[in-house]
């Protein structure tokens, strides 16, 4: 098995003064050493039509919706990984021990190739159980109806626009 390399990346938050307000680490997989058949099998994943972006707006206008807007901070770690990940000890979390070790990923790590397209499954596996369906064109909308009511949601990455006619729904 390939074994991937992880590295920790390090982002001071600033206000708009330049006042640093919060430091971020975020673990990351150095994704140059996975191999496509080995350690992937597709990195696609579905991102809004800017069209369907451009119709949702003024269709919600003209039928009252209330539109709301989300970002998943952490989207890319939720998404199941189907295939077997190996991983070597991160840099400073070394078991000095075993350091031959390497950890099996269950779920997504940010900078793995596959990442969004296992976000975008796990998300989309969810809605479809709630009896949301899928759009025709644009994959990435999903719509629900209860009675004369409706709700659209639309994903783009890990951004979410949804809305609908009924603000309980």
């Amino acid at each position: 098995m390939n074994v991937i390399g992880t590295k920790w990346v390090f982002i001071n938050k600033s206000d708009d003064l330049g006042i640093i307000t919060r430091n971020k680490a975020r673990l990351v997989a150095k994704r140059y050493n996975q191999a496509k058949g080995i350690d992937y099998d597709e990195t696609f994943a579905p991102v809004a039509r800017l069209e369907a972006i451009r119709l949702l707006l003024p269709f919600s206008s003209m039928s009252a919706f209330k539109l709301f807007q989300m970002d998943v901070k952490s989207a890319f770690l939720n998404g199941i990984v189907n295939e077997e990940i190996y991983f070597s000890q991160p840099p400073g979390f070394e078991d000095h021990k075993h350091p031959e070790y390497v950890y099996k990923l269950k779920k997504a790590l940010y900078g793995l190739k596959q990442a969004p397209r296992q976000w975008y499954e796990r998300l989309s596996l969810f809605l479809l159980s709630h009896e949301y369906e899928r759009g025709k064109v644009d994959k990435t909308l999903f719509i629900k109806t209860a009675g004369t009511d409706i709700i659209l949601v639309q994903i783009y990455v890990d951004d979410i626009v949804f809305g609908s006619s009924n603000v309980k729904l």
